[in-house]
């Protein structure tokens, strides 16, 4: 008798544990399905989505159409299958494309992308701040990464990452010697006139090594001023900018040799140029044009050979 109640004892005892263990599994199964749409939602049909790969930062949404959503890591559409690392879960899972909101869920992408963005600014503004605490943040411009324009009036050129401010030369206008006194010897007053613009000495103290160099300038007055590039010949020891003929009308016909460049203008109040053409080791200078003619002052500079060692 005993024996036969112990018997049932254990035999209740492991109903109860089998009893405890389906529900359990019962409730696990109920944990899976939260997030899953209801298979109602099925019957809402979405246009055909084609194999395209969607890479995306960890912890963004794929939201369904009951408002719930899954954490994908990333995700790919396979036809009218969504196939998605789920975060949650550290595993791949599918489910029907047909239950995704695609409109939310680019939409979230987009809000995510907008907030990354916006945090990647600040970043960078801070970095930026720390490494020009000792200028004018609000004006100076980074032209190369961690490479700051100054923040004053002036003419720089950028030899890959050494900027050099460059100086200005005087190039003055000299008439033809030769032909003011064939005028008078021969006592003609109408012989057309010849005249130089050049610079006194042979070679600019700005040298620089680098054939497409980059120039920026901050004007005093924030007004886009209107150059010409030359080059320069080397004659007698001056740097010949331009000859000039001078004829009995008055008109001047220039003879010079241009260089092409393009400008631009990366912030307000800052002009930058760059040369359409590599530039030959020589004497060159970019001539300002004014209302009253060419202005005087001109910035020169000189390119050297990569192996002369020269001193700026």
């Amino acid at each position: 008798m005993h024996l036969l109640k112990s018997k049932t004892k254990i035999v209740a005892g492991f109903a109860l544990v089998l009893i405890g263990a389906a529900v359990f599994r019962t409730a696990l199964h109920a944990q899976g399905e939260a997030g899953q749409t209801s298979p109602d939602a099925t019957s809402k049909t979405s246009p055909a989505q084609p194999v395209v790969p969607v890479a995306l930062p960890k912890g963004k949404k794929l939201i369904l159409n009951d408002g719930t959503f899954q954490i994908a890591r990333e995700y790919t559409v396979e036809g009218d299958r969504v196939r998605y690392w789920s975060v949650e879960r550290s595993q791949w899972e599918e489910i029907p494309a047909s239950l995704v909101n695609w409109d939310a869920t680019h939409k979230a992408e987009a809000d995510q992308a907008a907030e990354d963005a916006k945090l990647k600014a600040k970043i960078h503004s801070s970095e930026v701040a720390m490494r020009t605490q000792d200028i004018d943040v609000d004006r100076s411009l980074e032209i190369k990464p961690g490479l700051f324009l100054p923040d004053a009036v002036g003419f720089y050129v950028l030899e890959t990452r050494q900027l050099y401010e460059m100086k200005q030369s005087l190039a003055a206008t000299k008439l033809s010697m030769g032909r003011e006194t064939e005028r008078i010897l021969s006592g003609v007053p109408l012989i057309p006139e010849k005249a130089t613009m050049e610079i006194a000495d042979a070679h600019a103290a700005l040298r620089i090594t680098v054939n497409q160099p980059e120039f920026f300038i901050r004007p005093a007055d924030d007004r886009e001023p209107h150059f010409r590039l030359l080059r320069a010949q080397i004659k007698n020891g001056h740097r010949v900018l331009d000859n000039i003929n001078i004829h009995i009308s008055g008109e001047k016909t220039h003879h010079s040799t241009d260089l092409d460049f393009q400008t631009w203008t990366p912030a307000h109040g800052v002009f930058r140029y760059t040369v359409n053409q590599r530039l030959e080791p020589g004497e060159y200078a970019f001539v300002e044009m004014t209302d009253d003619g060419i202005n005087s002052y001109v910035w020169d500079f000189g390119i050297d050979a990569p192996s002369t060692n020269s001193k700026k």
